[in-house]
């Protein structure tokens, strides 16, 4: 949930699963869900033609926001949304469905605020990476929470939690946490998308960053909204 400071991990393996990205790391998620996750129904897209080694896995060669955009509502057939695809996913569904009541202006970010992030990198205009590693972390992290699985040092504060700590800045913090399904495998569950764009909605008024983040790695992207009509939310 955004700007969830306590967010508890998996408590029941999610059953009903979209991947979005049929590259290397959604090939990888893929495969470690289906060996783990027993009865997995996994619906996998992307937007170029692709095959699968293993049976069962439902293919749709679409653009991943924008079917995203049209398949999650309320009671959608889903139970957790694996990113695998290089864009902000909760950024872009996000403008998608603010798009027909605001124009949405990005926020260029100040070096001061930069500074303030752990191992930031800017990228296009408003976006930054962050991530309390300096390294390349291996895809099968376990995600501790104690220690880092490459160093063995211990863990500064969660990612997640860090972000969402920023609400004492002018740029009010909407924070979706990337959950670990497991190792190497994080994903999104489709309410915190959809209390997003109600937190969005109900602070049109305000700068805001939205982030998403797992305990060492994050995306932020800040933002600004200027209405032009209502705002309903998801039906």
């Amino acid at each position: 949930m955004h700007n969830d400071k306590d967010q508890r991990d998996i408590p029941i393996p999610p059953i009903r699963i979209w991947i979005l990205g049929a590259g290397r790391f959604g090939r990888i998620a893929v495969a470690r869900i289906s060996n783990r996750i027993q009865n997995a129904v996994i619906t996998v897209v992307d937007d170029r033609p692709f095959s699968m080694d293993r049976d069962g896995i439902t293919k749709i060669c679409e653009d991943g926001i924008q079917w995203l955009n049209r398949s999650l509502f309320l009671d959608a057939a889903v139970d957790m949304i694996v990113p695998a695809i290089p864009v902000h996913v909760v950024a872009e569904w996000l403008k998608i469905n603010l798009l027909q009541s605001y124009e949405i202006e990005s926020i260029e970010i100040s070096d001061a605020w930069l500074s303030r992030l752990p191992n930031a990198v800017r990228g296009a205009a408003g976006l930054a990476f962050v991530s309390h590693a300096d390294f390349i972390c291996p895809d099968n992290c376990p995600e501790p929470k104690m220690r880092c699985t490459h160093t063995g040092k211990p863990r500064p504060m969660d990612l997640f939690r860090l972000l969402a700590k920023r609400d004492n800045d002018p740029v009010l913090p909407i924070v979706i946490r990337s959950r670990q399904l497991l190792p190497g495998v994080g994903g999104l569950y489709p309410s915190d998308l959809m209390s997003a764009l109600d937190t969005v909605c109900q602070n049109s008024h305000r700068p805001m960053m939205i982030a998403t983040a797992c305990r060492c790695h994050g995306v932020v992207e800040f933002m600004r909204l200027k209405k032009m009509g209502g705002c309903a939310g998801l039906i």
